[in-house]
């Protein structure tokens, strides 16, 4: 893997930042072409027939091995069907944004189904989503509400130490979410939009309405694929076991968008959006088929320069981006295990003296 910038002048740039970046993202929103920050409802329509049908396959194929007693090809149908999960939560990404569609009323609807199978509150992770959008990479951090960048943010030296005294049970749960992502996101879920008391008052009675939904919508799925297969076990591998699968498709995007020795975390004093959507937000590329399944969601910095840029327009905003003179600033590199492994063995704690990551070997040597 080949990153943008070399990372010794990487290194010299953020830490000091030269006079000439903006601290706003008028410029770089600039360079992207106007109609490439509207909804186009075909684009949208194409995006929901690719999304479905992909979950309605993994669903046949995964009836065809419970109704067969092909039971050792359940994973690879857990599997699959974990993978168009992550393609139906995509859309409803883009719908919480508002960027799907024009009409905001079917987007929350829509959002609210595409949702279902990744057992997300749709609303509860709306607004959770939209602060890490206006807070990327910026150290403030309040756990008792959720208006902050929650998304993957590290615990500074400070903070991991002070944990590590006073309820070292945290700590070491912060120690296996870094060394299993996966179990990060699913508690992510869980810490983040399971506790109402975290949201505004204009904002809870939406996240009560989602639970609603949520619970509903999921007891009447179960309860259909149980009349069709005649098995209770069908709501482990049709919903939970996809659902388990999921959380490593959003665990690797997430983690990966926003954990890299390339980019930096900053103090409310010393963040602007620049720093924090362009600077400090990293493209993993992945495998053709595999990006064009999530609809290039792996292209992810033009999305962080304006959350009105729906999926199906990433690619052709993103184009526009690399060829501006903001192109420079984008972090990215194509997949690749052993730049995975790296970022996976060294990012654990964010040392703000020394301005970068510290494993966690290093912070307890502090």
């Amino acid at each position: 893997m080949i990153p943008i910038l070399e990372k010794s002048e990487r290194k010299k740039d953020l830490s000091t930042g030269p006079s000439e970046r903006p601290a706003t993202l008028d410029g770089p929103r600039k360079s992207i072409r106007p109609e490439l920050f509207k909804s186009n409802a075909k684009k949208a329509f194409w995006a929901v027939v690719v999304g479905t049908t992909f979950h309605l396959f993994s669903f046949a194929f995964l009836y065809w091995m419970i109704r067969y007693d092909y039971d050792f090809l359940l994973p690879l149908g857990w599997l699959l069907a974990g993978t168009s999960v992550t393609s139906l939560f995509v859309l409803g990404h883009d719908c919480a944004h508002a960027s799907f569609l024009k009409n905001n009323k079917i987007n929350d609807a829509l959002g609210h189904f595409f949702f279902l199978f990744s057992f997300y509150p749709y609303y509860a992770w709306k607004f959770s989503h939209n602060a890490h959008h206006a807070h990327t990479n910026n150290l403030l951090f309040n756990e008792k509400d959720v208006y902050f960048d929650n998304a993957w943010i590290p615990f500074t030296l400070k903070q991991y130490s002070s944990l590590r005294k006073k309820t070292p049970l945290r700590a070491a749960i912060y120690r296996y979410t870094r060394y299993f992502p996966p179990l990060g996101s699913l508690l992510h879920n869980l810490i983040m939009h399971a506790y109402p008391g975290k949201f505004i008052d204009s904002h809870r009675k939406k996240v009560y309405l989602s639970y609603v939904v949520l619970l509903l919508g999921l007891a009447g799925i179960s309860f259909g694929l149980v009349a069709l297969t005649g098995k209770w076990t069908a709501i482990l591998h049709f919903l939970v076991m996809p659902g388990l699968v999921f959380q490593f498709w959003m665990s690797y995007y997430t983690y990966l968008h926003h954990t890299s020795d390339e980019i930096y975390f900053y103090q409310p004093s010393d963040w602007n959006p620049y720093k924090g959507q362009i600077l400090s937000t990293y493209n993993f590329l992945n495998p053709k088929l595999i990006s064009y399944l999530h609809f290039h969601i792996d292209i992810h910095t033009p999305h962080h320069l304006s959350t009105a840029i729906p999926c199906y327009h990433l690619k052709e905003a993103y184009s526009d981006l690399l060829k501006s003179d903001f192109g420079k600033d984008v972090k990215e590199g194509k997949f690749s295990l052993s730049y995975l492994y790296k970022q996976w063995k060294s990012c654990h704690v964010w040392d703000e003296e020394g301005n970068r990551y510290l494993t966690f070997s290093e912070a307890h040597s502090r």
